[in-house]
């Protein structure tokens, strides 16, 4: 048995007594600092305060947004059309989605890139030569039925009592729309009951009796009638020199300022390779 002296130097008891001192000792420092501390507003000042493991955690370590560049929206150059020219003198309204693309974006920077010209365009000019929507009455309208419709999309509908004489209508772009319907105010509000709301019927709540009816909202013009006509006082051909005249004053002097219309006119990418040589480097199937 372990007794007496038969323990080893380290376990003897005369050493145990001195470590149990020894940490009865430490232990009442710490105890009178602490005391010593909270009753001194000077000494509470001295302390540091140490955050526990769930408040740093809780720290947000990440960017919750990030900045939208223009270039999260553009086509690789790679994708321009070789010919430019050809393009630009084409009809715009016939070109499909790259062409169409490239000759807009083409045609609207080479306006911007004029500031002797610039000012003295008209608006309808300006917006075409940008390829904006002009403002007509056609255009106004179908932008009306579309903000109409979108705010009715996301907004509660409040107004009469729903009857068989004048039901609440419901605004929908397809056949059927799924409603909820909450009832009247006060007392006669109930928990959402929703249904399926189809063209060409009345519908009753389960709940409060309440009559709905579906009303398509249709997006169309009158036959032979655009949504974007060209006025005649509007150029709508246009002018390659304004192309071949911005390269010439904003890539000069060993500086590429303007490089989509230095990429147009040599047929490179972004200034450096030609656009043929890289095309056949990443062409399809190899």
């Amino acid at each position: 048995s372990l007794c007496g002296s038969d323990l080893p130097p380290r376990f003897h008891p005369a050493g145990l007594a001195t470590m149990f001192g020894l940490a009865r000792r430490t232990a009442g420092c710490a105890l009178n600092a602490a005391s010593s501390a909270s009753r001194c507003p000077a000494m509470r000042r001295i302390v540091p305060a140490v955050a526990t493991p769930f408040q740093m955690e809780a720290r947000r370590g990440y960017r919750h947004w990030w900045r939208v560049l223009p270039e999260d929206f553009e086509l690789n150059t790679e994708s321009m059309p070789k010919d430019v020219k050809t393009l630009m003198a084409a009809n715009p309204d016939s070109l499909g989605f790259i062409d169409s693309y490239w000759y807009w974006r083409i045609r609207a920077e080479s306006t911007i890139m004029d500031p002797e010209n610039l000012p003295k365009k008209s608006y309808k000019q300006l917006c075409r030569d940008m390829g904006l929507t002009i403002v007509n009455e056609a255009a106004e309208h179908i932008l009306g039925i579309i903000e109409l419709y979108e705010y009715l999309k996301s907004s509660p509908f409040i107004g009469p009592f729903g009857t068989i004489e004048n039901p609440v209508l419901i605004p929908a772009i397809h056949t059927e729309r799924v409603v909820g319907c909450s009832g009247g105010t006060g007392d006669s509000e109930h928990v959402p009951l929703w249904f399926r709301c189809r063209e060409g019927f009345l519908y009753r709540c389960g709940e409060c009796d309440q009559i709905f009816m579906l009303v398509r909202v249709m997006y169309e013009l009158p036959e032979n009638e655009e949504i974007n006509p060209i006025d005649k006082d509007v150029k709508d051909v246009y002018d390659f020199s304004l192309l071949e005249k911005g390269s010439e004053v904003w890539n000069t002097g060993g500086m590429v300022n303007w490089p989509l219309a230095y990429d147009a006119l040599n047929g490179t990418i972004y200034g450096g390779m030609a656009r043929d040589a890289l095309n056949d480097q990443r062409a399809i199937g190899e």
